[in-house]
């Protein structure tokens, strides 16, 4: 099912504009045109960017007053397009063409203000990369209520074009009896295959993991767990999916303040569940630890999470009253295939020693860098300010912030595209409260680029979104399994999940 992602006024000034266009040529202006000194304003901001040669166009608002106005980008060869008007939309055929004869080139935009009866030119470059990003996206859309589960949906976006469809959303209006909270939407596709699951909470509960074109739902609760599967990382080659299990609270702030919400862990621990037989298992699950975000290494032979150790006199009882406390460090353990067991962990992240928390490690696929966010305490960093994104070289030990890609404001959830040279994550940037996702290009030698938003086909999507943006992941391919069977699996009774104590 297609989302409707504009309104029909932006219909009508699209179809306006290609009727306009169709009547007569747009020519840059000549004679009496001043040299600006300053990059244009754009809405969104899309100046001075690494782009994919196979993104959708880069659709803009020039954000600078004047009464008339006229956009042209040059790429390799000379060639060109041309748009006038304030809201600039490429025409996509024309687009795709440009940024295939430009690949590992640059774009150059000049930009045409006229004010009165005199032009002002802007100009800035973008940076076309050789290398593709994969093509589709997948997140969550979720109201900034906290709480209320109607009009949640899992999405999948094709970002060669601007196609969306709703793989899953929970009933609108929700009520006790149909009432869903749906999450995690995670692929192992970044290794070559389509598989994925999500979490499907309270009425007709479960954990949907699709295999192929195969439905599973399965209830990963035991008696010798503290929840069923949380946060979700697929083994890139087995039949294995590592979960943190989380007894999660929430805290809310009703005063002035910057801080809306807190959410933290009383207790957590990681388990393995295996898709074939539905056993789950301990990974690690010490009583003095917080265990959580597991993440596999690409050849699935380490395993890296978060973990913290609750301060003296901090229980799981009155860790509400402590939580800026809790500081959060990533270890990894060695995973033996043959014996299905792991090793003693390893302090990969050392952050609570610096009075930090680091959070939701992620190796990029060629195993070469650890990409985290850090923030000065907690396990949610998506509700932190100051949580900014981290890359470590895992042969020379090296970490640095992503100075260029990070913003002012929270940067959090964050995945790896299938060639390591792009990631996408979540950004609260533009108006501190809606999270969007912004992409960025990570270099072979690990440096970032300015982070750009996921274009849109209207510039003004983002501003008239009433939603936000969560746990942004990439596909490399379109969704397999239908709406309509997932609804049909979810009508059934889960596979109760067996818990079986490894040596």
């Amino acid at each position: 099912m297609k989302l409707i992602s504009r309104t029909l006024t932006h219909y009508i000034i699209l179809i306006g504009a290609v009727l306009l266009s169709g009547c007569k040529d747009v020519s840059v202006p000549s004679g009496n045109v001043e040299e600006a000194d300053a990059i244009p304003a754009l809405i969104p901001d899309y100046t001075s960017v690494v782009i994919p040669p196979n993104i959708a166009p880069l659709n803009f608002e020039i954000d600078t007053p004047g009464d008339e106005y006229v956009t042209k980008v040059t790429g390799a060869g000379g060639k060109s397009l041309i748009e006038a008007g304030k809201t600039v939309r490429w025409d996509i055929k024309q687009w795709h063409e440009l940024l295939e004869a430009s690949r590992g080139k640059d774009l150059k935009y000049e930009i045409y203000v006229r004010s009165g009866g005199s032009w002002k030119l802007y100009r800035f470059t973008n940076h076309v990369a050789e290398e593709p990003i994969d093509t589709h996206l997948s997140y969550r859309l979720i109201e900034p209520s906290y709480q209320q589960f109607s009009g949640m949906s899992i999405n999948m976006r094709d970002l060669t074009t601007f196609d969306e469809e709703v793989v899953y959303s929970s009933p609108n209006p929700c009520d006790e009896r149909r009432g869903q909270c749906v999450n995690c939407h995670v692929p192992r596709n970044q290794y070559g295959d389509r598989s994925s699951q999500f979490h499907v909470r309270k009425a007709k509960g479960g954990t949907v993991v699709m295999a192929g074109d195969s439905v599973v739902k399965v209830n990963l609760k035991t008696d010798s767990t503290i929840s069923a599967g949380v946060y979700p990382a697929w083994h890139p080659s087995l039949d294995l999916i590592a979960y943190s299990t989380n007894d999660t609270k929430q805290q809310f702030f009703r005063g002035s303040g910057k801080r809306k919400v807190e959410v933290f862990d009383t207790e957590s621990d990681l388990i393995l569940y295996n898709m074939k037989t539905h056993e789950v298992s301990d990974i690690a699950s010490d009583p003095d630890l917080l265990e959580t975000f597991p993440c596999w290494s690409p050849d699935g032979r380490k395993i890296y999470y978060s973990v913290a150790r609750y301060p003296e006199g901090v229980t799981p009882e009155n860790i509400g009253e402590h939580y800026e406390c809790i500081r959060y460090d990533i270890v990894s353990r060695d995973y033996d295939h043959a014996s299905g067991l792991f090793a003693a962990p390893d302090t990969v992240v050392f952050a609570s020693a610096d009075s930090v928390s680091a959070l939701l490690p992620r190796i990029s696929p060629d195993g070469k860098y650890l990409l985290y966010c850090m923030a000065p305490f907690g396990t949610f960093h998506i509700w932190h300010k100051d949580s900014d994104l981290y890359m470590m070289d895992l042969k020379s030990g090296d970490t640095r912030r992503l100075a260029a890609a990070s913003s002012d404001d929270t940067e959090s959830y964050h995945s790896w595209a299938s060639n390591s040279r792009w990631i996408v994550f979540s950004s609260r940037r533009d108006d501190g409260t809606y999270t969007r996702p912004y992409i960025a290009y990570i270099s072979k030698d690990g440096s970032d680029s300015k982070a750009f938003v996921v274009p849109q086909e209207s510039p003004e999507y983002y501003r008239e979104l009433m939603k936000s943006y969560n746990v942004p992941e990439f596909f490399n391919d379109d969704f397999q399994v239908g709406r309509a069977e997932i609804v049909k699996k979810l009508d059934h009774d889960p596979i109760q999940a067996k818990f079986i104590k490894k040596r």
